[in-house]
């Protein structure tokens, strides 16, 4: 372990806490690498550090080093004791006017090309080499030499040195272009987020290749951000250069709201920003929300062409990336929380089970048809029990599939099950803690099923996360119709009982039944949450004993005077 030998030299060089970041595997990396001496470490370059796959924050400890003053390094030197990469970014980034996604393209074009103040930091041996070819890019950049607070913000002259001089853009596939993009949008939006998690709920996704999820990936754009819920930054990347405009044309027709129609009823949806990311190429956009159902969906052009290529446009698509940072800090500001995320695919912890909010719908999918669902549901069943649901006298009361694509109902291929759904509501978490509130969800809940029961099925499921509430119209809705069955079916034996039912849920001989059902709306919507009245008292005691059927249960003094639906 010869090796070993390289940590006194770096203790001399770096001092203790500088040397101490380097582990064993790192020493072994530069021995090999022919780094053995003071002098190897002195005369080192990045990429010759790199190629022997020392991990970048230890390669520009050392580039760092080359290029600190006298009396910063050394066994008696003044080590900084921390990265201050959140110090820094705190002083450069600070948020823009919250109103300002609310504001003008030509307004937005000017702040996303704002510089930097101060410069964003680069190694000085890089910042030196880099300033004699583009004196031009001297100030929007800052040598980590020029300050402390810059040689201190380790995490991000690091992430500047990557972008601005490491990156070397690959073409061929749309696969290249989204690594060239992740590395300037992406990775700059983490970076801040990592160091700065208070100002702001930011999270970002990709798409998926999945050919199971083909309604997705037509649907859904390159790369979603979200802030607050709402779906204020998207992507669509393509593999040549010469694609760019079908790129920018399909920032048009994936995704142009911050959040669905409805779900934040008060409140007009800001102006989405978006990239078209083509080859070598990047440009941004941003998307304002039309103002009426049959206006066209426009992207406005807020920064050139940028050519990925070049250090300059690297800078440039850099700094836009910041500037989007200090856009989204100050609309979360003042922001309103979205309760869906347009785009968002949620997964069960299983993996089997998949729900995506899509543009006016909801996407539902389930994995291994045939041992997940269809020992509790044949497929012709719901089929059935969604085509019956969709008569005119239904269509309010409960949840309905949404034709797409020309097919209405669910789809059974390869073993996976879809269905798409409307009108898209919040799910609801537990019962309102408001006993007029908790009875017009009720009402909502009881109406889906005597819609199922008018038909003679059952739903088997009833429980609160089965539940939704549309904001704008102010009412509830029962849904989740995948362990619907017949009336008076057999449920004696496995794979039942399901998992919420109790020992009274089914009636004699082991049938679920229409009281079956009511059963479960006492047991679960009635119980917990909120203490009832009489009057809910005694509709839950009618319930429970099976007095009632889902019709005559609306016409429950509790529920009529409860002035909700």
């Amino acid at each position: 372990m010869a090796w070993l030998g390289l940590r006194v030299i770096l203790k001399e060089w770096l001092g203790p806490v500088g040397a101490s970041r380097f582990t064993e595997e790192d020493l072994r990396l530069l021995w090999d690498g022919g780094y053995e001496t003071l002098e190897d470490l002195e005369a080192a370059s990045y990429s010759g550090l790199r190629d022997a796959k020392l991990k970048p924050a230890r390669a520009d400890q050392i580039i760092h080093a080359q290029g600190a003053p006298t009396g910063t390094t050394g066994a008696g030197a003044t080590v900084v004791l921390k990265d201050t990469t959140a110090t820094y970014l705190k002083a450069c980034l600070p948020a823009f006017d919250a109103h300002q996604l609310w504001g003008s393209a030509a307004q937005l074009r000017l702040l996303l090309a704002e510089t930097i103040t101060p410069g964003l930091p680069l190694l000085a041996p890089a910042a030196a080499r880099l300033f004699q070819q583009h004196a031009e890019l001297e100030g929007p950049l800052v040598s980590t030499a020029a300050s402390a607070a810059a040689a201190s913000a380790e995490d991000l002259s690091s992430h500047v040195r990557n972008v601005v001089l490491g990156m070397k853009p690959c073409v061929g596939s749309e696969m290249y272009t989204a690594k060239t993009t992740s590395v300037v949008v992406e990775d700059t939006l983490r970076l801040i987020a990592g160091h700065l998690p208070d100002l702001m709920h930011i999270h970002m996704d990709r798409n998926t290749t999945d050919a199971s999820e083909a309604t997705i990936k037509s649907l859904r754009p390159d790369f979603l951000c979200w802030v607050n819920g709402a779906l204020v930054l998207k992507g669509e990347e393509k593999a040549q250069s010469r694609q760019l405009e079908a790129a920018i044309k399909e920032l048009t027709t994936k995704m142009s709201s911050a959040w669905a129609a409805g779900l934040v009823p008060d409140k007009r949806p800001p102006c989405m920003l978006a990239f078209a990311a083509a080859g070598t190429l990047l440009q941004f956009f941003c998307i304002q929300p039309p103002e009426s159902d049959g206006d066209r969906v426009q992207a406005t052009p807020i920064s050139a062409a940028l050519d990925l290529t070049t250090a300059l446009g690297r800078l440039r698509a850099l700094t836009a990336s910041c500037n989007i940072w200090r856009l989204l800090a100050g609309y979360a500001s003042q922001a309103p929380t979205v309760p869906l995320e347009s785009g968002h695919v949620t997964r069960s912890p299983d993996g089997l089970r998949t729900y995506c909010l899509l543009p006016g719908f909801v996407r539902k999918s389930i994995a291994s048809f045939a041992t997940e669902q269809a020992p509790f549901a044949s497929f012709e069943v719901l089929q059935d029990v969604y085509s019956k649901m969709s008569k005119p006298e239904h269509r309010r009361n409960i949840i309905q599939v949404y034709n797409i694509e020309g097919h209405a109902g669910p789809q059974l291929l390869n073993d996976v099950y879809t269905v798409h759904l409307a009108p898209v509501g919040v799910p609801c978490q537990g019962a309102p803690t408001d006993l007029r509130i908790l009875a017009g969800a009720v009402s909502g809940v009881l109406r889906g099923l005597a819609a199922l029961h008018s038909e003679g099925f059952v739903h088997r499921d009833v429980r609160w996360p089965n539940v939704i509430f549309l904001p704008a119209e102010r009412r509830w809705l029962l849904i989740d119709l995948e362990h619907a069955g017949l009336h008076d079916c057999d449920c004696s034996g496995a794979p039942y009982p399901l998992q919420h039912w109790s020992q009274r849920t089914l009636d004699a001989g082991g049938k679920y039944t229409f009281r079956s059902d009511l059963r479960m709306v006492a047991e679960q919507l009635l119980c917990g949450g909120v203490t009832l009245d009489e009057g809910g008292r005694d509709l839950r005691r009618q319930l429970l004993s099976g007095q009632l059927t889902a019709a005559a249960a609306l016409e429950h003094e509790w529920l009529v005077g409860s002035g909700l639906e």
